[in-house]
């Protein structure tokens, strides 16, 4: 039987979406690519909708002002040029302690999703509200969650593990999960074919640079040993609109003077990371344009961000013993040479040269080594695949009996 699934990815400032066709219930072809960008956020650059159906590109302007205005556009668009869709699949960010594998979506599942909103504050109200588009949009069609925290559950305990009182953080289920799992599943994945190793056999450093979210993840033996995201997607690296790693102390200070819990999350989350910084814009390269004409602020957000992403870098190096690749994926990472070249340079000494030429010239849709052929360290531009996992999970739901047996574990 030939069915169509739609894959929608929620990021925090953009929506990605595919539409596979699966044919014999086996071949699959993507006959549907596209996204919509600076989706809720704040940036010089339009709000914009590009696809490709069929081999045809289109594109519009449109107010993107939500992820839910967002969806009924994206869904409007596919009726407009006749995809039908049979199943969907939705990233989901974080599962808490209730799912850590791939769940059919019912009512008790989205009461349960629900549950899950205020672990990642930015990104899981935005996929809940696509979920409640396509449920009242697309009726009847399946829809199934993929959850980014499922690739870090096999964390060692003491990588996991926040130095607080036991009974709290069993009580709480504070510990770090990580994000961008989906993407490190995929990358990780390509560049034990770029380098033609076992993927147990490599050491690596992934970069995951978005408009939105970043994370580093450390790998070894085919699993994750750490990542720079924790409990929520929140600390960490700097990003578009968040503040990373903080002292909590800062946090408390800011509830004594006034501000209640819901005020503080809106600012780290909303309100800090490059656009706080800067206080232009969200979208670094935006901000490295500006750096260049000289604005201060801009520069120092730019300093700021990559020096963040260096002391994650070399703290992973140093996990390792020395990583065999360090790969660049999402937006930023693929796109920005300039990010590439100031966090890479004048590291000799511990194994890495960059190729300026290759860094540069690297193009954004294909995995190139830009790193120097002495390299002991080898550096990669990887483009991530986030929503071919998401199929697969999808695909597999579906073989099992019937959908029915792809349920919660809670």
């Amino acid at each position: 039987m030939d069915m169509n699934i739609l894959i929608f990815n929620c990021g925090s400032s953009s929506q990605g979406f595919k539409v596979y066709r699966i044919a014999g219930g086996e071949n699959e072809e993507m006959i549907v690519k596209g996204k919509a960008r600076n989706v809720a956020t704040k940036t010089k650059a339009d709000a914009v909708i590009d696809w490709t159906v069929n081999g045809a590109a289109g594109s519009r302007t449109a107010d993107l002002s939500s992820h839910r205005m967002a969806a009924q556009q994206i869904i409007a668009i596919l009726q407009e040029k006749n995809v039908h869709i049979n199943a969907i699949g939705h990233r989901f960010v974080h599962g808490g302690t209730v799912f850590s594998r791939t769940t059919r979506i019912d009512a008790a599942t989205m009461l349960q999703l629900k549950q899950c909103l205020p672990f990642a504050p930015i990104h899981n109200p935005n996929s809940y509200s696509v979920i409640e588009v396509c449920s009242e949009l697309l009726p009847g069609v399946p829809q199934f969650a993929v959850f980014d925290t499922s690739f870090h559950a096999g964390m060692p305990e003491y990588a996991r593990r926040y130095a607080i009182p036991k009974d709290l953080a069993d009580q709480h289920g504070f510990r770090k999960y990580g994000f961008h799992g989906l993407s490190y599943q995929f990358v990780s994945a390509r560049m034990a074919e770029l380098m033609e190793r076992p993927l147990e056999s490599l050491k690596l450093i992934l970069c995951h640079l978005g408009t939105g979210g970043s994370s580093v993840a450390a790998m070894r033996d085919g699993n994750s040993l750490d990542t720079s995201m924790g409990y929520s997607p929140l600390p960490g690296l700097v990003m578009s609109t968040r503040s990373g790693d903080i002292d909590p102390e800062v946090i408390l200070e800011m509830i004594r003077s006034g501000s209640n819990p819901d005020e503080v999350s809106r600012i780290l989350n909303n309100q800090s990371g490059l656009v706080g910084l800067s206080g232009v814009s969200s979208n670094l390269q935006e901000i490295i344009e500006e750096a260049e004409k000289g604005n201060p602020d801009c520069q120092l957000a730019y300093d700021v961000y990559a020096h963040r992403l260096k002391t994650y870098l070399g703290a992973y190096t140093w996990l390792l013993n020395g990583a065999d690749a360090i790969a660049f994926t999402d937006d930023v990472g693929l796109r920005s040479w300039q990010l590439r070249q100031k966090v890479c340079s004048g590291v000799e000494a511990l194994g890495i040269s960059l190729d300026a030429d290759r860094n540069k010239a690297a193009p954004s849709d294909r995995a190139t080594r830009i790193s120097a052929d002495e390299s002991k360290t080898q550096v990669w531009v990887v483009p991530t695949d986030e929503e071919i996992v998401i199929l697969r999970e999808v695909e597999a739901c579906l073989r099992q009996k019937g959908i029915k047996s792809c349920q919660a574990d809670g």
